[in-house]
């Protein structure tokens, strides 16, 4: 996510030499990440950021891709979704409190 500048918290944290976490994802992981962020990728932003996914568009994607997922897959999946939403909603806060003064 970028701010008013163009510039997107790694840049920004590049160029204060700071470190930028790296997502830590097993092995066992990989395809759901892969998933996630596949779905991620056709999920429009609104206004106030990212929507959730929704079981429409996840079963959309399902029927597009023809993967197959198990109940706990799709919960980890929205869990992933959630915290997503969050970490970006957290990020814009940021962001405002950073341009604002």
């Amino acid at each position: 996510m970028r701010d008013t500048n163009g510039e997107t918290r790694r840049e920004r944290n590049e160029a204060f030499e700071l470190l930028s976490p790296e997502a830590e994802v097993s092995e066992a992981g990989h395809a759901l990440w892969d998933w996630f962020w596949d779905l991620r990728s056709a999920q429009a932003s609104g206004f106030s950021g990212p929507a959730p996914l929704s079981h429409q568009e996840m079963l959309a994607w399902l029927q597009l891709t023809g993967n197959l997922l198990r109940r706990e897959d799709i919960a980890v999946l929205k869990a992933m979704d959630g915290r997503y939403c969050q970490a970006v909603e957290e990020e814009t806060e940021a962001i405002r409190a950073r341009e604002a003064g």
